[in-house]
């Protein structure tokens, strides 16, 4: 599992590193979103719908900063485009602690979102690259990010106790401040590709059929990855049956409601750790396609439960299913984006179109139809992951000719 970082040399190792620490980052400012939307909304009194727009603006930023990221070291160097990147993700939670009008909070979630879809891209490319395509590294790379989504949600609940819900989103400010610095420090032997090079801002991969599976496979695993990410502390607490469990203790079904954003990343992280060990034995489309069918059946089970067993679970069972889907994606269309830079990109921004949307689709829904009513909706697209990812088992791939 770990063979391609025992093979690296020191200079390798450190931009491994770098990537780690800036996926973690990546994650625990996903997960801090999902923990303070209740606060936030509560603080400034803000409706699910507007919650939903704030998500949704997150992954708009997520969709340009994937594309913007491909083009902006053309100009002025990966390392400067990158660090820039991760300082605008700190300035966008800066921001949503000072003031709540609601433009302002958009403009935030924005940044926030630019941020990480550049991260997302820079750091899955040169994964990519330094592994030769090793689906054992990008899971272990999202791993870091899961270990950010567990750490996340119990710093908030500390810091939201000791102090205010404003604390939580300063440390996330530190920790992003801190990984800038890390990047700053990269040595990269192509910072600035060659503008005349045609390869560097092509975008003929978008013809090939394997490729665009792929891209659709990310589309609807965004779509219910984010959604799921943002409501999911609100969704739990919405449930009639499983508030009435807690005796209306507000407090119980608080903490159990963001004990589940937690469970849900550590069963990823297990998950995605678990991908990584057999990777080398059992092929990555088979894996991602009997993943598939197991988030349809505990994302029902979820949407559909009650109790607290069932709940608990559901969160677990989808959380270990969701887990290596993801990274598998990134690592199963290396032999395009090793070869064009511009390929992560667009993988990453198709799915971003649906993680841009269904959040909103889902916050409405809610308002008018109540949180299960809302979240039917990411059933449509988990049907749709599995059959994009049947038909990335059973058709034969199409690579490009020098890649093949």
């Amino acid at each position: 599992m770990f063979e391609f970082i025992r093979k690296a040399d020191k200079s390798k190792r450190a931009l491994l590193m770098t990537c780690f620490l800036a996926f973690f980052c990546n994650g625990a400012s996903t997960l801090m979103m999902g923990s303070v939307m209740p606060d936030l909304e509560a603080a400034f009194g803000l409706s699910d719908t507007m919650g939903g727009l704030l998500i949704s603006a997150h992954s708009a930023g997520n969709l340009a900063g994937g594309f913007l990221i491909g083009l902006l070291p053309l100009l002025m160097g990966q390392k400067k485009s990158v660090v820039l990147a991760m300082a605008l993700g700190a300035a966008g939670f800066l921001m949503g602690c000072l003031w709540g009008n609601p433009a302002w909070l958009f403009a935030a979630f924005l940044l926030i979102g630019l941020s990480r879809g550049s991260i997302t891209n820079f750091s899955n490319r040169l994964i990519n690259r330094l592994s030769d395509g090793s689906p054992a590294a990008s899971n272990l790379l999202h791993s870091s990010f899961a270990v950010g989504a567990i750490v996340a949600p119990m710093i908030f609940l500390v810091l939201a106790g000791w102090i205010s819900w404003q604390a939580g989103m300063i440390f996330i400010v530190i920790i992003r401040l801190i990984s800038a610095l890390d990047m700053s420090r990269m040595k990269l032997e192509d910072d600035k590709p060659d503008r005349k090079q045609k390869k560097n801002s092509t975008l003929c991969f978008m013809k090939n059929p394997s490729f665009l599976i792929l891209a659709m496979m990310m589309f609807c695993y965004l779509c219910s990855e984010y959604t799921i990410n943002g409501w999911l502390v609100t969704f739990i607490q919405s449930k009639e049956q499983l508030v009435a469990s807690f005796n209306g203790d507000q407090a119980a079904i608080t903490a159990y409601s963001q004990s589940m954003a937690t469970l849900l990343w550590a069963v990823i992280l297990v998950g995605r750790l678990f991908c990584a060990a057999v990777s080398s034995k059992v092929h990555q489309k088979t894996l991602m396609m009997i993943a598939s069918f197991g988030v349809l059946g505990f994302f029902a089970l979820m949407l559909f439960s009650g109790t607290v067993t069932a709940v608990t679970v559901s969160v677990a069972g989808l959380g270990f299913c969701m887990a290596g889907i993801c990274p598998m994606i990134y690592s199963d269309a290396a032999p395009f984006t090793n070869a064009y830079p511009m390929a992560t990109g667009m993988i990453l921004g198709i799915g971003s179109v649906g993680a841009i949307v269904m959040p909103t689709v889902v916050g409405a829904l809610a308002d008018s139809f109540g949180f299960t009513g809302g979240m039917s909706a990411i059933l449509v697209t988990v049907l749709l992951l599995v059959v994009f990812a049947v038909l990335n088992r059973t058709v034969k791939p199409r690579y490009p000719e020098h890649t093949a």
